[in-house]
């Protein structure tokens, strides 16, 4: 034996020692090691094993028994260092650390290093040299190696599997560098949508002090108050071209999507052994996104719609008053003013929104430092279990198993069953003393939403689309869609109606169709809107025959989907509901082989449109979402309440258990007959704040809408429910005369019950707490074809 490390060895040691740096690819450590552990194995096949091996050969033994092991060490810590250098340049490229720590790591690393090759050949060099010295000692440790197996096949086997584990975390550092571009473009998309959001409330707040310089500078005039309201009207009739949410949410969850499901990753080495963790990293980011980030996303959006909506109330309010003291002077009269005073709603407007600033700032900060913190690939190192865990009560299960408490046993309840009684006789006797009006109140405050608790009800009450975790449910529906999709695209025919009561969840069904079937082909089609196809613009009116127009001449060379949301709402003074939809008809005839039509409406806007213009020709089929199950209704319920990240506990302030939680779900599923919508919108309504962590329900009974209806009143109220908004001008020519004699009283009363509600633009519709309930009422009544 010349050598105790041969030449090649060395020098591929030392070489591959000095290479470690913090601008060398650190995937060729892998090269490195399989390099040494082909000379090592090399090395140690010099000498035989088995029948041909000799027992008093020193140089041999010594090379099998000492030299191999501190061979397989050296390499193991070689390819622990490959792991940490790995993780270190994950944390460089998310930032997460700088070039000078990880420049550190290397140096520490390369010290690392050569320490143990020096030991290695020092220690091997030792035990060589006192053996050969020492002849008493030699023939007592060749004579105690006799007896053992010979450990190099062994160690032979450990060295090319530790060359393997180097070129597989080498194979996974690729794997996961090009994961890890995902994860940032998702951070860039979330970045997007907070900043939009934030663009949404300072173009309210800039266009606030547009208006107060305006109306306060210039000279007090008598024609001031006509120009000042001529200024407000293209305020409000100007279209915003500001982002929606949904856009937002429908690529997050595109991005989402791209994510790997399934890979082992290598997060640490312990004694010697690599520790793995088993992720899918597309389910744990959609959970955790949908968990962690979309509430908060939401409250953000909340916010800045808020201010808009007062910036919309604000202007209103100006234009009706310039109005107003326009048609004074015009009319002669003495009118007094001053710009300050018109211009008044706007300065409290901007005080209010700074509060409401406040509120944001706060927000956005918590939202963005948990997507900085969490929201990144090398989260998968941290020592806790799995890959962004989610806390306590965020999943769907996420509860406290235990045990349901006795409430009392049979002595207690005979004992209080007398008084029970009493107070329900008690309670009977003052709801026959209660009008009807009171009645009604009754309901329509018990289904109203708190303020204190807008962090739990915001994100249960979540209108549109807002990604594919909310999703519940509809596996029929949708495999029903998707199969006339494919024939569509075979050249079949594509005209599909969605129909359902209020709230059977219409907007959310469709908007995930075209999410999943037509992402980037969708035509969203509304009235009185800004419509873009194919880079052209234009504004929509009441003529849907027109937008169809345009529609058509701009995707000669494509293939869209047109989607119409609330068909009832096609309508103006020039254009009957019934023109558009015959429109819409003729149009499905002639372009329904290269355009997809999806169109939503009510029960009873398509039972009433159906018996008068035969609407079933024209739709290839009709969708009915009324029916949903129980279970899903559970699971759609558990995933919102789960978002809001709160506990849900009972009187006593414990956490309740999976089947109280679930007769809780039971019992407002029975009241809704299984709307969807309902359904969860009655659990927001019923469920009240009990501190930053947690909720609950209260115990009591919960009131039913009473039978108000009368000739006149059920009247008014189908129209309301058939073209969902209108308004007052609306109503006068649909009624004529009898408007101002009967019907604009009876209007007003059912707006102070609570019946009607008024929106911030004007038009008038049923409540959304007791729409369903109206038109139930109505049905069994036979004013109004309103099925289940």
């Amino acid at each position: 034996m010349s050598t105790i490390l041969p030449a090649p060895l060395t020098v591929t040691a030392e070489s591959s020692i000095q290479r470690l740096t913090v601008d060398g690819p650190v995937e060729e450590m892998a090269q490195h090691i399989r390099e040494l552990a082909d000379t090592m194995i090399a090395r140690g096949d010099t000498c035989p094993t088995g029948e041909d091996e000799d027992p008093l050969n020193l140089d041999c033994r010594l090379l099998h028994f000492v030299w191999a092991e501190r061979a397989k060490h050296f390499l193991m810590l070689y390819r622990d260092v490959q792991l940490q250098l790995q993780v270190a340049t994950l944390l460089i490229h998310e930032g997460a650390s700088d070039r000078d720590q990880v420049a550190d790591l290397y140096a520490r690393s390369r010290h690392a290093l050569k320490e143990a090759l020096q030991e290695w050949e020092g220690d091997y060099r030792g035990q060589h040299d006192a053996l050969e010295r020492n002849e008493k000692q030699r023939r007592k440790q060749l004579n105690a190696w006799k007896l053992q197996h010979n450990p190099w096949p062994v160690y032979r086997h450990q060295l090319g599997e530790l060359a393997r584990q180097s070129e597989g975390l080498a194979k996974e550092f690729t794997k996961l560098q090009r994961e890890q571009e995902r994860f940032a473009a998702l951070r860039e998309l979330l970045d997007e949508a907070i900043t939009a959001s934030r663009q949404v409330m300072d173009r309210a707040e800039q266009r606030a002090r547009e208006l107060t310089d305006f109306i306060s500078t210039g000279d007090h005039e008598l024609e001031r108050p006509g120009l000042i309201a001529s200024k407000l009207e293209d305020y409000i009739t100007e279209e915003a071209t500001l982002p929606r949410l949904d856009r937002f949410t429908n690529t997050i969850t595109a991005k989402t999507v791209r994510l790997m499901e399934s890979m082992r990753v290598t997060v640490a080495s312990d004694e010697g052994l690599l520790r793995y963790k088993e992720v899918n990293f597309r389910r744990a980011t959609d959970q955790w996104v949908s968990a962690q980030v979309m509430p908060l996303l939401y409250e953000l959006w909340e916010v800045a719609q808020q201010v808009g909506n007062g910036l919309n109330v604000a202007m209103v309010n100006v234009r009706n008053r310039a109005l107003l003291l326009s048609n004074e002077v015009k009319a002669g009269h003495d009118v007094t003013f001053t710009n300050s005073s018109l211009a008044q709603p706007f300065v409290d407007f901007t005080e209010r929104s700074q509060q409401r600033h406040r509120d944001y700032d706060i927000l956005r900060q918590r939202l963005e430092q948990r997507i900085a913190r969490d929201l990144r690939l090398t989260s998968v190192y941290r020592a806790e279990p799995g890959f962004l865990p989610l806390p306590l009560q965020s999943g769907i299960n996420a509860f406290t198993h235990r045990q349901s408490r006795w409430v009392t046993d049979l002595q207690n309840w005979l004992g209080e069953h007398v008084t029970g009684l009493n107070k329900l006789l008690g309670d009977a006797a003052r709801e026959d003393r209660l009008s009807i009006s009171e009645r009604t109140v009754r309901v329509i405050r018990q289904r109203s939403i708190s303020p204190d608790n807008a962090a739990y009800t915001n994100i249960l009450m979540t209108r549109g689309y807002i990604g594919e975790s909310f999703l519940v449910g509809r596996e029929r529906e949708t495999n029903h869609l998707a199969q006339l999709i494919d024939s569509w695209r075979l050249g079949y025919r594509g005209s599909v109606v969605l129909t359902g009561n209020r709230l059977a969840g219409k907007t959310l069904f469709g908007e995930m169709i075209t999410n999943r079937f037509f992402a980037g082909k969708t035509i969203r089609l509304k009235p009185n809107a800004q419509l873009t196809v194919q880079g052209r613009r234009t504004k929509t009116t009441g003529d849907l025959a027109e937008a169809l127009a345009f529609v058509q001449k701009y995707t000669l060379q494509s293939r869209p989907l047109v989607w119409i949301d609330d068909l009832e709402l096609w309508w103006d003074n020039d254009h009957s509901l019934a023109q558009n939809v015959r429109a819409l008809g003729e149009h499905i005839d002639d372009y329904s082989g290269r355009i997809f039509y999806l169109v939503a409406t009510t029960n009873a806007v398509y039972r009433h449109l159906d018996r008068f213009l035969d609407l079933d020709p024209v739709f290839q089929t009709e969708i009915n979402l009324d029916a949903f199950s129980l279970a899903d209704m559970q699971r759609a319920v558990l995933i919102r309440h789960g978002a809001t990240q709160k506990q849900m506990v009972d009187a006593e302030g414990e956490p309740i258990g999976e089947t109280a939680f679930g007769q809780l779900i039971r019992r407002i599923y029975r009241a809704t007959q299984g709307n969807v919508g309902d359904t969860i919108n009655r659990w927001a309504y019923y469920t009240e704040r009990v501190d930053d962590e947690r909720v609950r329900q209260p115990r009591g009974r919960r009131y039913n809408l009473p039978n108000f209806l009368s000739p006149d009143t059920a009247t008014l109220l189908s129209t309301l429910l058939l073209e969902k908004r209108s308004r007052d001008y609306r109503l006068r020519k649909l009624f004529g005369p009898a408007y101002t004699e009967r019907y604009g009283s009876i209007l007003q009363r059912l707006i102070r019950i609570g019946i009607v509600t008024r929106n911030n633009d004007g038009s008038l519709e049923v409540a959304e707490s007791v729409a369903n309930d109206v038109g139930r009422m109505l049905d069994a009544e036979t004013y109004l074809s309103y099925p289940n």
